[in-house]
């Protein structure tokens, strides 16, 4: 069955814009947005632009003529970096020192969060030492407030939950365990104490709004989704592996709904929110997944009977085109499933410009193609549908970790090296 990319945008992110890349995987966390003219090819006719980057692993996100990003810059320095979309010039920079802490040296960053944009301000939430930090720029790159001990830390491979802002409140997660394997992974004694918790910041000022308290759990890497209710109101959804998924009010952090607290892997990989149905797994590096289907149509949690394929995602988030749901795992498996019962409609390796490939990024859609960026530094570009057929990889000058930004007849790629703009020329920028 054939979608437009317009119905499929509105059953993917519902009340969000669809073709706003304002978070981390765009429209609520969906990785789907509506334009069209996307080449499949990366190559000299189609790269408009590109532009060296420092370390990291943040996602790019837009806004009107920017490209905003975070790297590393120096020993102990790190930036939020605002790009020209239409040549890739730096615009401006705000750059500060951080203290070091532990950090997984192969698999993370200390610039590993993706900002979050709105019409007012860029807003970063990342770690220095043993605590969260969040603050808030303007659109030239001026300090309108920081917060510089949100909430404490306790580190085991970092740091990579992303901003997200809704309706005035900054949302800032906080949730890891104190020992590893018998092993101590405070540094001080009254760190034994700290509680998980996530954070409502009042977005103009930084100041707490609310703070809701949980058990210790596996550290946790995903970013929430937005879920408007029936009333107007809305509630964050979020997953831990103490706590399991959770709906949480949006202006008061208070808990409305729970479900299953108590798996026994992580949450790295984002849930995905479709048509009132939210989906997410649940993982360890190589071992066996768990998931969460949920129907949301009540307002609470019905859990929905699905059929759990083989080697489920573990860092790539899920994507949604309409009936279909594309499940990409780590190892390079690409699985499209109906997307409310789990029934496999195909399963194919992907494959990069010289073979196998695997992944850390999270597959993006739109123009009826499928995005997938690879570690071995492939675009690989996977026709929507559910019949698989490659349609192009291209080989980019390094590995990709981060979840490409689609705009306007664009796609920002970046890469351990750059930031790439890969579009038709002669396009103008909005």
């Amino acid at each position: 069955m054939k979608f437009t990319l317009a119905l499929i945008t509105l059953l993917s992110v519902s009340a969000f814009a669809a073709n706003d890349w304002s978070r981390f995987r765009g429209p609520n966390g969906s990785g789907v947005v509506e334009t069209t003219g996307l080449p499949s090819i990366v190559d000299d006719s189609t790269t408009l632009w590109k532009a060296p980057l420092g370390k990291g692993w943040s996602s790019p996100v837009l806004w009107g003529d920017m490209v905003i990003v975070t790297a590393e810059t120096a020993a102990n320095k790190r930036a939020v970096l605002a790009l020209s979309a239409k040549d890739g010039k730096e615009l401006w920079r705000h750059e500060e020192d951080f203290v070091p802490h532990n950090i997984h040296k192969t698999y993370n960053t200390f610039a590993s969060s993706s900002p979050f944009v709105d019409a007012e301000r860029i807003y970063i939430n990342w770690s220095s030492g043993p605590n969260i930090q969040a603050l808030a720029l303007d659109h030239s790159g001026k300090v309108v407030w920081r917060n510089d001990q949100v909430v404490g830390y306790i580190h085991e491979h970092g740091t990579g939950v992303s901003a997200l802002v809704v309706d005035g409140i900054m949302i800032v997660r906080s949730e890891f365990d104190t020992e590893k394997n018998g092993k101590d992974l405070t540094t001080s004694p009254e760190q034994r104490d700290w509680k998980n918790a996530i954070i409502g910041l009042d977005a103009k000022t930084g100041k707490q709004v609310w703070k809701h308290e949980m058990p210790n759990c596996l550290n946790t890497f995903s970013t929430p989704v937005v879920h408007e209710l029936k009333n107007g109101s809305k509630e964050i959804i979020c997953a831990n592996t103490t706590s399991g998924v959770m709906g949480l009010d949006l202006k008061t952090g208070k808990l409305n709904w729970q479900h299953n607290p108590g798996y026994s892997q992580r949450s790295l990989g984002s849930g995905v929110l479709s048509d009132e149905f939210y989906f997410c797994t649940f993982g360890t590096g190589g071992g066996v997944k768990e998931i969460a289907a949920l129907d949301l149509k009540s307002g609470k949690p019905k859990p929905v009977e699905f059929d759990i394929p083989k080697g489920l995602p573990y860092v790539p988030s899920p994507l949604v085109i309409g009936e279909h749901m594309y499940l990409l795992g780590d190892g390079g498996i690409l699985r499209c499933v109906e997307f409310k019962t789990g029934k496999v409609l195909y399963e194919e390796r992907v494959e990069g410009t010289s073979g196998s490939a695997k992944f850390f990024s999270s597959p993006v859609a739109a123009d009826g193609k499928i995005f997938c960026a690879s570690q071995q530094g492939d675009l690989i570009v996977i026709k929507a549908g559910p019949k698989f057929e490659k349609l192009a990889a291209s080989k980019l000058d390094g590995p990709v970790n981060s979840v490409p930004a689609i705009g306007d007849k664009r796609i920002y790629v970046r890469t351990a090296n750059s930031l790439y703009s890969i579009g038709a020329k002669g396009q103008p920028v909005p």
